[in-house]
């Protein structure tokens, strides 16, 4: 075994367990991207949601408290804070696309189905889509990317 790689072995065994293996920079963005986030779910559906339905409560508080708990774990440089925010951003984005599939399908079958009536409600299915492709879809892909980890 070379110097350097004996090198490099005394040092991954001399760190710290808390630390994690991303730069400070990103782990600080993704943490305050994620305690937003998190933020606007919970927010979103208790303060905005005009009706109650107890799937969309459940899912929703949950994918947020998931999104602060990865969020403080980031900015804390906790051990666990990359695992965690990739399960969360990982089960959103299934979450997510499972979601997106089910509008867009129904975006169809209204368009299709029921002439100018169901035209109209296509349209506001579809601006519902738009709004949540970005915190459903793009921002957890983009997380999950971000975390995994680079060859050295």
């Amino acid at each position: 075994m070379s110097q350097r790689a004996k090198k490099k072995d005394a040092e991954r065994e001399v760190a710290p367990a808390t630390m994690t293996t991303s730069p400070p920079a990103r782990r600080t963005a993704m943490g305050v991207i994620d305690l937003v986030l998190g933020v606007l779910f919970v927010l979103g559906v208790w303060a905005f949601l005009p009706v109650r339905w107890w799937p969309v409560d459940v899912g929703a508080t949950a994918i947020g408290a998931g999104f602060v708990v990865s969020g403080v774990l980031l900015l804390r440089g906790h051990a666990l804070a990359e695992r965690v925010a990739k399960i969360v951003a990982g089960v959103t984005l299934a979450i997510g696309i499972v979601v997106i599939a089910a509008l867009a399908y129904t975006i169809g079958s209204l368009y299709g189905l029921y002439g100018p009536v169901g035209q109209g409600g296509a349209v506001l299915l579809l601006v519902a889509l738009v709004l949540l492709v970005p915190y459903l879809v793009v921002f957890p892909a983009a997380q999950v990317y971000f975390l995994l980890p680079r060859a050295r």
